[in-house]
């Protein structure tokens, strides 16, 4: 009976993904524990393979992989490489898996100095997302200019809800800081929106919050909250009293939660480059649909 199961797994990843071979899919099978909610399922290791064997692409997201004398995204020499991130999702449940990446840039640390709670806090994130086509290849897929920058993935938020035309957007709260000449340090929380259609990430700026710090200690710090600015067109919604923002439609839909949550299971780049199939497989398997009103 096992053997026989193994044989339709098989047959289905060829149906799905024509570039993979039969002996892919006698490999030990990893799924998410929403597998089910994929529109076209296929056999997740098959996918998992075919991101594995696209390494040649997604080395370039670490500056020490890349080929010498070669700098295929020079940006990435600003972030620092202990900080990236990488998840496998399907974000767009369209049943082609995706790869996310997410770097970060931190504070320069002066010991003794810079307060702990400020230092887990980046002064600016990217990201980069691939996804198999619809031709069985691992690709990256383009982004959509936002006019502000890219969003924190790993703040990524619950499936807030799927558009009539099957989109399904995520928020995400993304929160830098930056210190000033005079030593002073200053936050900023960006309230985003991400999605994936057609084959092109979009992010839309839906607020921007400002504040300041108030240091005491070494460990001991306070957030000043200043003013927020929801991205509607709204005049009365630029500048608002951060009380006043957090009685706002807007603020209570955009953290409303549904259950069970969706969920991302990031992990760091050492673990993908160490050993790319186990942890891009244990990542997927960590990966959880959301549910919105029942449907989702």
């Amino acid at each position: 009976m096992k053997h026989f199961k193994k044989g339709l797994l098989a047959a289905a990843a060829l149906l799905v993904l024509s570039a993979v071979t039969a002996s892919v899919a006698a490999a030990p099978y990893a799924s998410s524990s929403t597998a089910a909610h994929i529109k076209h399922p296929a056999d997740a290791n098959a996918q998992l393979k075919i991101i594995a064997q696209a390494e040649p692409l997604w080395k370039d997201e670490f500056v020490a992989r890349w080929d010498e004398g070669q700098t295929p995204q020079p940006h990435l020499l600003n972030y620092e490489s202990t900080q990236t991130r990488f998840a496998v999702t399907d974000l767009d449940g369209n049943g082609r898996l995706e790869l996310l990446f997410r770097h970060a840039a931190m504070l320069p640390i002066s010991e003794g100095i810079t307060p702990y709670p400020l230092r887990s806090i980046p002064t600016m994130v990217d990201m980069a997302v691939y996804e198999i086509g619809t031709d069985g290849r691992l690709a990256r897929l383009p982004e959509t200019e936002n006019g502000y920058g890219a969003p924190d993935l790993t703040k990524l938020y619950a499936l807030h809800q799927v558009n009539a035309d099957g989109t399904r957007p995520y928020n995400i709260c993304t929160r830098t800081i930056t210190e000033d000449e005079h030593g002073h340090y200053h936050g900023t929380v960006a309230y985003q929106q991400i999605a994936l259609a057609d084959g092109v990430v979009t992010c839309k700026l839906l607020a921007e919050e400002s504040s300041y710090y108030n240091v005491y200690d070494i460990d001991r710090i306070e957030e000043v909250p200043l003013y927020v600015s929801i991205c509607d067109g709204d005049p009365s919604h630029i500048e608002m009293n951060p009380a006043d923002f957090a009685l706002t439609e807007f603020y209570q839909d955009f953290y409303r939660i549904y259950t069970p949550p969706s969920a991302v299971h990031w992990m760091s780049g050492d673990e993908l480059n160490r050993d790319p199939q186990e942890a891009l497989a244990a990542s997927w398997a960590g990966f959880v649909y959301g549910v919105i009103d029942g449907k989702g």
